[in-house]
């Protein structure tokens, strides 16, 4: 237990590297729980990138090279998820992303899960908006429910409403979700949904995609007519 700033900070150990036997904690899980009970991450690891696709391709690299992270099955018993936030500095007009979670589990289904932090320690002490979160998934590449916001009322995300406005840069910004995932012949997947149009992407060539959209109590994916998971 650490104490900063006169506020109590209780650590949050690394759980997945206990859960594949590693050596030593992964330095790139940096995540803290507050005296609120909020999960915290260090940031940035990554960036600044000029675009949202660039952050999007190197994060995916990045967030599956790290241990378990695409050693997952189609049922989800193998492997892990790490969660990170993606934002935007208005001082450098640039995205970052944040160092990993690994706070997770298995959920009652058998898959893999993180919990999402709700926000970052910004060590260059820049300001920041804070754009969604970003996980990889271990055993397949498509949205579960729980992604596309099951059972949750119109307008959420995991960090408040999902279309929010900001007087410094007179920009109106939706929250979005980056999901990664390494297929099996080693090329990496990036996709996203945005939580205020319910609309999913995936990343192709450098562009996103509109491949389909989430509807219902349940969020289920329908995808469009000739799109499809995969090019």
């Amino acid at each position: 237990m650490l104490s900063g700033c006169g506020r109590t900070i209780i650590l949050v150990l690394p759980l997945g590297c206990f859960a594949l036997g590693c050596s030593t904690p992964n330095p790139n899980v940096r995540v803290v729980r507050t005296s609120e009970g909020v999960l915290r991450v260090d940031a940035p690891w990554s960036g600044p990138y000029k675009t949202m696709e660039e952050l999007a391709e190197e994060g995916c690299e990045k967030v599956t090279n790290q241990p378990g992270a695409s050693h997952g099955d189609a049922n989800g018993e193998y492997g892990m998820e790490y969660c990170a936030l993606h934002y935007y500095s208005p001082e450098d007009d640039a995205y970052y992303l944040s160092f990993l979670s690994d706070v997770g589990g298995d959920g009652p289904d058998g898959m893999k899960f993180c919990v999402v932090p709700r926000a970052i320690n910004e060590l260059n002490r820049k300001r920041y908006i804070l754009l969604g979160p970003a996980h990889n998934h271990p055993h397949n590449r498509e949205f579960s429910r729980a992604d596309t916001g099951k059972r949750r009322p119109l307008g959420w995300s995991p960090l408040g409403t999902s279309r929010v406005f900001d007087r410094e840069t007179g920009r109106v910004w939706d929250r979005e979700l980056l999901v990664f995932y390494r297929e099996r012949n080693g090329r990496c997947s990036t996709f996203k949904y945005n939580y205020f149009t319910r609309l999913v992407y995936a990343l192709r060539r450098g562009e996103w995609v509109a491949i389909g959209k989430a509807g219902g109590e349940y969020g289920k994916v329908t995808l469009f007519d000739g799109r499809e998971w995969l090019p």
